[in-house]
């Protein structure tokens, strides 16, 4: 039975997971309705797929583009593409339903796919899905959000407003696309990548590996592929063990499970913002001393590979979120230093109570008073750029201390006060100071690490 596919899962078109939805705004996505369907939609689709062949159109024309330049997930298809540009303001069943029977005479069809400018009506969708699925078909339906993001992220048109850039870069009211950075690559280049922080995850029923991959962010998915491969198959034969007692259990036998987990850079690491992640399993290791699978997109052989469809745009929120050394310390700073004084003054105040200077409920009205600005403080801190690796231990101890400083004043808060009894908050505010000050040396400690 035919499914219906994402516009990424075409290898070709992968790229327009970088445009998100809200980056089609209204002047955008009018301009992309008034593109010609041959001389416009159709030329930018062939140029995406490196399809150099026309039809003509004509009444034996089948459909507007059949190809097999296209790749589901590394499967590759037979495609057949009817498409509908600015001459087709509304598509409904009765315009277009001739070109959907036509499209069943094609034998060995392995993906259908539907295109339009314009307002698909219901009737249309149905018909075509109809045809697909009787014809035990794959299917795809792009409408106008879609080609502007196809279109956008492989720049055809301008991403300011939606029209497309002649043959020297340049649109309709005068933006010029970036050239971008010319990239030059031996043709017999060895494919290169990096293993990383090999793991033996051996257990006594099974020889387990799992690997960090580090590799180049410009290879394609074909060469990601060759490295899964590659590396799968050099892990299955390490003799590397965490201790003596797995050596002696599996001496030299080639491991049962193999897990690799890509990424492009540390970043990629640090934040397990993986590209793919890959499971490979002995098909002779009993099921029940198998781990469960992936549940992934594709199988290369053995390996079953899952690939991080949201790759990019976190990618995109982490860079944006991340700042520099310099940006994360002027940003901590000032709201510790605030929190630290803040908090000596608690403390002060909660001794002069413990010694019968102050009342409690003077000492609680103190609190109150501070409270406010300690939680003003504790949103400033989430708002404190993604630290870079070497003052990542910095942050994670201020952050802590933070946490810390809140827990004292929520104790003597109205809702503080309905939760514990007197004697349940006077123990954990001393609890709490003694973390304090341990927080403080950690902070010291992890400081004189990033001078």
């Amino acid at each position: 039975m035919g499914r219906l596919i994402k516009i990424h899962e075409i290898d070709e078109f992968s790229e327009v997971r970088t445009i998100p939805d809200v980056a089609i705004n209204s002047e955008i996505l009018a301009n992309i309705r008034n593109l010609d369907e041959k001389n416009e939609i159709e030329r930018f689709v062939r140029e995406i797929l490196y399809d150099p062949n026309e039809t003509p159109h004509g009444p034996a024309e089948i459909v507007d583009i059949l190809t097999s330049h296209v790749n589901i997930r590394e499967d590759k298809r037979l495609a057949a593409f009817i498409l509908k540009g600015k001459s087709f303001k509304k598509i409904s069943s009765r315009y277009i339903a001739h070109q959907f029977a036509r499209m069943r005479q094609i034998q060995g069809l392995g993906l259908m796919v539907f295109g339009a400018t314009g307002n698909i009506r219901d009737d249309a969708q149905r018909d075509f899905m109809q045809t697909a699925i009787d014809s035990d078909c794959d299917y795809l339906i792009i409408d106008a959000q879609d080609f502007a993001r196809l279109f956008m992220a492989y720049e055809k048109i301008c991403p300011k407003d939606g029209t497309p850039y002649d043959n020297i870069g340049a649109c309709a009211n005068g933006h010029v696309r970036d050239e971008g950075l010319a990239l030059e690559m031996e043709v017999r280049e060895k494919i290169t990548y990096t293993i990383l922080r090999q793991r033996d995850v051996s257990h006594a029923e099974a020889k387990r590996y799992s690997a960090f991959i580090l590799l180049d962010k410009h290879y394609s998915k074909d060469v990601i592929r060759t490295i899964i491969q590659e590396a799968t198959e050099k892990l299955k034969y390490s003799n590397y063990y965490r201790n003596e007692q797995v050596k002696a259990r599996w001496g030299k036998i080639p491991a049962h499970v193999v897990w690799l987990f890509i990424a492009y850079d540390l970043n990629d690491i640090q934040h397990a913002n993986w590209i793919c992640r890959t499971y490979w399993v002995d098909k002779l290791l009993p099921e029940n001393m198998r781990s469960l699978g992936l549940n992934g997109d594709e199988k290369i052989g053995d390996i079953e590979v899952f690939w991080n469809d949201n790759y990019k745009s976190h990618k995109n929120f982490l860079e944006s979120s991340s700042g520099t050394k310099e940006e994360v310390l002027e940003a901590i700073y000032p709201i510790l230093n605030e929190m630290v004084e803040l908090t000596k003054q608690a403390i002060n105040y909660f001794e002069k109570y413990k010694c019968g200077d102050i009342s409690e409920d003077k000492f609680i009205t103190k609190m109150q008073e501070r409270e406010p600005r300690i939680n003003d403080l504790i949103i400033q801190s989430g708002n404190i750029p993604m630290p870079p690796e070497d003052c990542k231990d910095y942050d994670q101890a201020c952050q802590h201390i933070f946490g810390t400083i809140h827990n004292m004043f929520i104790y003597y808060s109205k809702k503080g006060l309905e939760t514990w009894p007197q004697h349940n908050r006077d123990w954990l505010m001393q609890d709490t100071i003694k973390r304090f000050y341990g927080d403080l040396e950690k902070i010291k400690f992890e400081e004189s690490k990033i001078q």
